[in-house]
């Protein structure tokens, strides 16, 4: 069974925040976020808690 991940996105860009779900694999967290709506792909305050 994997370990699975509440995971925090804010961009530092616009602000917004998304909240999001994850599975640990290959040593990181994979939730499938790609983007922020303001087409920022780097600059992200991210947290992680354990499910």
């Amino acid at each position: 069974m994997r370990n699975r991940y509440l995971v925090k996105i804010r961009c530092r860009k616009c602000g917004e925040q998304f909240t999001l779900k994850g599975q640990m694999r290959k040593g990181q967290v994979d939730t499938g976020f790609k983007r922020c709506l303001c087409d920022n792909e780097d600059d992200f305050d991210i947290t992680m808690e354990k499910v």
